[in-house]
């Protein structure tokens, strides 16, 4: 943090220059991000401005300003009112309530792209200042925005960049002022443009789950079974890049000449081929590869490149790395090595997959993802939960948390599975960057101020597309479907992940994520973690897919009641009756998600569908709760399946829990006549075949005359 004198006290210490020095540093009254070099931030003379190493987050994407693009007359003005902004805190009457908050670097670059427009009008207007600005004039540029071939939102931000360039008015000079007493009497840019309020619903649109679950199975085999052949590829270049590969060794010391010749002689006795490379329809020697073999810079010389041309040896259409060793069901992935060229592409798959599992894993939001840093996976020794440290990334105008001096004032933690660890652990051993998804795995960005960036959001979601492009065009399936079937919606990107992962967590749906990631505790740990966090948004997004499964199921299980469906087991009559008061309720409006919760505890008829059952939850009746009891442990709030009791009196069977018994009843009776297996298995599947038959059998009796009854004869 910076503590140079303000702008305000610079035009008070030089009253005859309106406007600061050009060494000022833009940025000195903010933290920059690490690995910033001071001599290349930006400074007030400059043409262009760096502003993104004042962004916290490293994956986010800042325009620099460029301020050749501005009237040279009004250049001057407009940087005073950009370093005004970056040095003073958000006038109170641009935000509800600012709380003293700088306004964010990319906002403000945004800001300015807004306000050239206004430069430009006031140029061709031949309005030589900023203090020149009349309501007159200000009349004259609404019409002129309002008349833009551009939406209203764009219009209404135009207008809108006005008001904050004359709210920032007492921290300016004289001549950056403008001469109107309140723009517009008042009203806001939006209004202006008659741009209509926006509700706070989050629009976000959920990832298809026949879409997420095979992303994430395929996220897995990439991370499992391919990402170790990848892997081992790229280790095999690095060492030959560095000069460490075993054979490298022979040719250590020997001049560019001697080197080749010997490279020559070992590949004719032992059959080897030139390393090769095909682009643009042209096949030739890979020059700079043979080079790394040979561990020589010279083999380009034209005399090198003849010596190697007149050997006869042949040229390999690429050159390949490593060993291909992973399966995919029972069968290698591929069945030739990674070539080269492959090499940087199913790097970034492999990345984009890691992306996935960690993201929609944890809960996380895209940008804190994209800004974990290496070392930050661990295990808590207390609880022995898997953890991930990162960064808070709600917005760029977030509230650090007061912490200790070594301390991240951003800092939080999440729960996560071992998956989550595994793709940390890939993705640390694919870069040496600080970062687990830098902007490049190639090399770094060297012209810009900060060296070490994360992959940006845009980036990101290319990545995202291109990787299932690709598992779809090469694991094609025998019926001809594409193994990860395309969303309905649009296009995967990011921000749907954590949408997603509320939508899973409150369905709890069977298949890869409840069974194989045995997703119910994840989503204990998970939702726990963030009801500790400072925000509450995540509870908001599970409230919201609570909801909506509520008036789901409420209308399912009432249209199927409605067609005659039958209800067995001792809480029958509650099922119905549950059922139908849900269903006479005719809901009311909520325009504000923290009232939902209010809403459904009033509302939910606390009907749980689950494997081969259904609970109509009454927690005195409870056998879950009560065996938690009499164990002392914490009771329950609501059902556990895992410790779910067949004399349970809030056991209800439906028409579709029943089909599902059919089906597992199958599978008990051939187990208990499986003559090779032991005794004890035998007899345990033939007592669960007899309970489960006579479930049954009680469903079959039930008849539209008995139903009524049902409840007191169980």
């Amino acid at each position: 943090m910076g503590s140079a004198l303000t702008l305000a006290a610079a035009f008070a210490e030089e009253p005859a220059r309106p406007w600061p020095p050009d060494d000022t540093v833009i940025l000195r009254g903010r933290p920059v991000r690490a690995g910033t070099p001071a001599d290349r931030l930006s400074r007030f003379g400059d043409a262009v401005w760096h502003l993104r190493p004042g962004h916290p987050d490293a994956h986010q994407v800042v325009n620099s300003v460029h301020w050749s693009r501005w009237p040279a007359p009004l250049v001057l003005p407009f940087k005073t009112f950009a370093l005004a902004a970056l040095e003073h805190p958000l006038p109170v009457t641009t935000t509800m309530g600012s709380d003293g908050d700088l306004m964010s670097v990319d906002t403000l670059s945004g800001k300015l792209g807004e306000l050239r427009i206004l430069a430009t009008w006031m140029d061709q207007q031949k309005i030589a200042q900023i203090s020149d600005l009349s309501d007159i004039h200000l009349d004259h540029y609404r019409s002129h925005v309002l008349a833009l071939a551009t939406s209203k939102e764009r219009k209404g931000s135009l207008l809108r960049a006005v008001r904050t360039l004359w709210e920032y008015r007492r921290h300016l000079p004289r001549e950056c002022q403008m001469a109107t007493a309140d723009p517009w009497n008042g009203a806001s840019g939006m209004s202006l443009a008659k741009v209509p309020a926006k509700g706070r619903e989050n629009k976000t649109p959920r990832i298809d789950a026949a879409t997420m679950e095979a992303l994430l199975a395929w996220s897995l085999h990439m991370l499992e079974d391919i990402g170790p052949d990848i892997l081992t590829a790229h280790r095999e270049f690095q060492m030959l890049e560095d000069g460490t590969h075993p054979d490298q060794a022979p040719y250590l010391g020997l001049r560019p000449a001697a080197a080749l010749k010997l490279f020559m002689e070992r590949a004719v006795r032992e059959g080897r081929t030139l390393p090769g490379y095909r682009a643009s329809g042209r096949h030739d020697v890979n020059w700079r590869h043979l080079g790394r073999l040979v561990g020589a810079g010279g083999v380009t010389a034209p005399g090198s490149r003849k010596l190697v041309r007149n050997s006869g040896l042949p040229v390999a259409e690429d050159v390949d790395l490593g060993t291909v060793t992973g399966r995919i069901d029972g069968v290698p992935w591929r069945d030739k090595p990674i070539t080269l060229r492959e090499l940087p592409l199913l790097i970034r798959y492999l990345t984009a997959a890691c992306f996935v599992i960690i993201s929609y894993l944890s809960g996380m939001r895209p940008g804190e993802a994209l800004n974990l840093q290496r070392g930050c996976s661990r295990r808590d020794e207390a609880t022995g939960q898997l953890l991930i440290d990162g960064r808070r990334g709600k917005g760029a105008g977030r509230q650090p948390r007061i912490a200790e001096a070594e301390d991240d004032m951003w800092g939080r933690s999440w729960v996560v599975v071992q998956p989550v660890h595994d793709a940390i652990s890939m993705l640390e051993a694919l870069s040496a960057s600080p970062f687990l998804f830098p902007s490049s795995f190639v090399s770094a960005q060297t012209s810009r101020p900060a060296e070490d960036h994360a992959r940006a959001g845009a980036a990101v979601t290319r990545d995202l597309n291109e990787f299932t492009t690709w598992i779809n065009s090469i694991f094609v399936q025998p019926d001809g479907q594409p193994p990860i079937p395309p969303d309905p919606t649009r296009r995967v990107h990011p921000s749907r992940f954590r949408r997603t992962l509320a939508y899973f967590i409150v369905r709890r749906p069977r298949g890869l994520v409840a069974a194989a990631l045995q997703y119910g505790h994840v989503a204990t740990k998970v939702t726990l973690s963030y009801a500790g966090a400072s925000n509450t948004s995540w509870m908001e997004d599970l409230a919201v897919e609570r909801l909506e499964l509520l008036v789901e199921q409420s209308e399912e299980d009432w249209r199927l009641l409605g067609e005659g469906e039958r209800i067995s087991g001792p809480s029958a009559s509650e099922y119905k009756s549950r059922v139908t008061r849900t269903r006479q309720f005719v809901g009311r409006a909520i325009s504000r998600t923290r009232n939902i919760e209010r809403f459904l505890a009033q509302v939910d008829p606390s009907i749980h569908h689950g494997e081969g059952m259904t609970c109509v939850w009454r927690a005195e009746t409870a056998a879950c709760r009560n065996t938690r009891l009499a164990q002392g442990l914490p009771a329950n709030d609501a059902p556990d399946e895992a410790e779910c009791q067949s004399s349970c009196q809030n056991l209800a069977y439906t028409d579709r829990d029943i089909a599902q018994l059919r089906e597992q009843l199958v599978v008990l009776e051939t187990g208990a006549a499986d003559l090779l297996a032991p005794r004890p298995l035998r007899d345990r599947a033939a007592a669960q075949a007899a309970q489960m038959r006579k479930v049954l059998d009680r469903h079959d009796a039930v008849t539209p005359a008995a139903e009524s009854a049902e409840e007191s004869t169980s």
